[in-house]
């Protein structure tokens, strides 16, 4: 039993190696790409927030057509149906100067 306990955190430990997991309030980054930078296109107007929920303070507002600055991450948080499709994956967006979270159905970044 011992050495199985040993084994499997050997096993998770060597999984480890070598990832970056990103985690802030109130985000979690999905990837470690941190010195990336992406433009944002929102296919729909969406509001900018300062977390990723629905809930979040609204900071500013990203009009249909118009991109923003966004490092090349996805963020995981509250779930919401926006642009026909229910999920919970948010981008970081910065517009003169205001940082915060749109809903990431209505926006494109590049692949």
């Amino acid at each position: 039993m011992q050495a199985r306990r040993i084994l499997g955190a050997s096993v998770v430990s060597a999984a480890l190696v070598g990832t970056t997991l990103i985690v802030g309030s109130p985000a979690v980054a999905r990837t470690n790409a941190t010195a990336a930078s992406c433009t944002a296109l929102a296919l729909e107007t969406v509001v900018i927030r300062d977390r990723t929920s629905v809930n979040g303070t609204a900071l500013a507002q990203l009009n249909k057509g118009e991109t923003a600055p966004s490092p090349c991450q996805m963020y995981y948080g509250g779930s919401y149906t926006k642009c026909g499709i229910t999920s919970s994956r948010w981008v970081k967006v910065t517009k003169h100067g205001v940082t915060g979270y749109v809903v990431g159905t209505c926006v494109k970044q590049p692949a």
